[in-house]
């Protein structure tokens, strides 16, 4: 994750809007007189900038704690509550749709009506590291469509992304993701594809000198490509409009506006490859009544998606898996109405206190989240409870394992291939959550949030208080 600008919450900057009022966050606790608080508390410079708790869960008591109820920026460490909210409402089996459906019969071959493309926020539809080609899926909905003796789609193809709003980034995300162009945040959709990049191929000598992947002409493309060196494309933060600067050679992706356009746009692709003429245009619309279901595309399940969160701290996963959190407590996958409802789930069903967690997002990118280490310890304590409580300890990464963002951390120490935990990083913010066994066998879990300028002193302090938990002997 990229750097942020600190910005008060609208409304809550530690409060959550619940049942239409504002309630306090609850005074918090500035120390702890746990075994091993002083050990901690000597380990910690400027313990103003700090939320930190470790908790026993064998002896349900703090081990120690530093301000822990003071809610502050945690970057990724907010991907902790978006998988455990879509794991405790969705439940970890759940398996996202795309649909396809058609609005009026088949008579001798042609379709007499559209084709409908739905999306339920499934961020694995078209994911090349789930389907080597991300034209796969859209290429069995064409063929669907083909067994049914479709040759001719008398209409267009609508794309039908409404299952969220058409916000399609978070508020106050970093200026660097222009609004959803970077590969690292890219944009939100209830119809997504291909991690809604569009992918512009240049072909120099050949019609237009490059090719979108998908082909979809609705997203303009102006090149200025002027020979030599590699390409590369920008499009401006409030446009679809992809602009290419540099030589004639190279691949590269750029995130779609309006991502709805790829889906779209993918399945008309498949369609002409697969012999089927679409006679009208592609446009991004609800689904008209009446429209029937001729094929749907299940998702790999959510519980393997929250690995996509934990261990890679994957912006877009962490974005799709939350709003479809947001969908199933209020209706609609909103920006707007996640942030109560989630503060609504953790107080009632982790006991996190009013004022102690408010996400502006899924992923951490906004500067409006905030939480406390006794939050997202709340939150651990919770899903450590649940069914699914041992997969979601092995979503995290793993101190020192190279399978995660913790490959560089805790090397040769005491935590390494013990503590497994979410991290978080941008500018000005460093935090850590998790688990950890110590030298004796007690289960711990724990939060250590930093916000203040020195990240890089943190993470040694970060990574001083994980060893001492690993090395306790009762």
């Amino acid at each position: 994750m990229k750097s942020i600008r600190r910005t008060a919450v609208p409304g809550a900057l530690a409060l959550a809007l619940v049942g239409g009022g504002l309630l306090a966050a609850k005074a918090g606790t500035q120390t702890g007189t746990g075994p091993l608080q002083a050990q901690a508390a000597a380990m910690v410079p400027n313990p103003g900038e700090w939320s930190v708790l470790a908790w026993s869960l064998d002896r349900n008591e703090p081990l120690f704690a530093i301000n822990a109820e003071q809610p502050i920026i945690p970057a990724s460490n907010n991907k902790v509550y978006s998988a455990i909210w879509a794991l405790g409402v969705l439940g970890p089996d759940h398996r996202f749709p795309t649909d396809v459906l058609i609005t009026g019969p088949v008579e001798g071959g042609v379709l007499r009506g559209d084709v409908v493309i739905r999306g339920s926020g499934d961020p694995a539809f078209g994911y090349p590291e789930y389907d080597k080609d991300p034209m796969d899926s859209p290429r069995k909905m064409a063929a669907a469509l083909q067994r049914m003796g479709v040759r001719t789609v008398q209409g267009g193809v609508i794309a039908d992304p409404s299952v969220h709003d058409q916000v399609n980034y978070g508020p106050d995300w970093p200026r660097d993701t222009g609004n959803g162009a970077a590969r690292y945040a890219p944009t939100v959709s209830g119809l997504p594809f291909n991690r809604n990049m569009l992918w512009v191929r240049m072909t120099p000598g050949q019609g237009q000198g490059y090719m979108r992947e998908p082909d979809v002409p609705e997203i303009p493309i102006i090149s200025r490509a002027s020979g030599g060196a590699n390409a590369y494309a920008v499009r401006k933060p409030d446009e679809d409009t992809v602009r290419i600067r540099g030589g004639t050679r190279g691949r590269f992706g750029v995130g779609a506006y309006e991502p709805a356009w790829l889906a779209g746009g993918a399945l008309r692709q498949a369609l002409r490859e697969a012999g089927i003429q679409v006679t009208g245009p592609l446009r991004i619309a609800p689904t008209p009544r009446g429209a029937v279901v001729v094929h749907r595309h299940f998702s790999i399940p959510l519980m393997d998606m929250t690995f996509q969160l934990g261990r890679k701290s994957d912006n877009f996963f962490a974005e799709h898996v939350w709003k479809a959190a947001v969908a199933k407590a209020t209706g609609r996958g909103t920006f707007a109405g996640g942030g109560a409802a989630s503060a609504v789930f953790f107080h009632d069903q982790a006991g996190v206190p009013w004022g102690q967690v408010w996400q502006a997002d899924g992923s951490g990118l906004s500067a409006q989240n905030r939480t406390s280490a006794n939050g997202l310890v709340r939150a651990l304590i919770y899903a450590h409870k649940q069914p699914w409580g041992a997969r979601f300890h092995e979503s995290l990464s793993m101190a020192g394992d190279r399978d995660g963002t913790m490959a560089r951390m805790f090397v040769g120490q005491p935590a390494a291939g013990n503590l497994h935990a979410k991290t978080g990083y941008i500018n000005d913010v460093r935090t850590l959550s998790g688990y950890v066994k110590t030298a004796s066998g007690e289960n711990v879990v724990f939060s250590f949030l930093y916000n203040g300028r020195n990240t890089g002193g943190s993470r040694a302090v970060q990574q001083n208080l994980g060893n001492l938990l690993a090395s306790y002997r009762r």
